[in-house]
């Protein structure tokens, strides 16, 4: 992905994030899977590194 990509990627689960604090108690029911792991460890860590190559799975 290019960096336009990435930054409608985020601004898209940002709006998820906004769309679920309105409703009370509100929860999708989803785990996260290994790449979005990674990605709340690294926040909760304050470590967030560049990723250089592919992370995603491969279908």
């Amino acid at each position: 992905m290019n960096v336009d990509q990435h930054i409608k990627v985020a601004q898209w689960h940002l709006e998820q994030a906004r769309m679920h604090a309105t409703k009370d108690g509100y929860s999708c029911g989803c785990p996260a899977n290994e790449h979005d792991q990674k990605a709340i460890d690294a926040i909760e860590s304050g470590k967030v590194e560049e990723e250089v190559a592919c992370a995603a799975p491969s279908k």
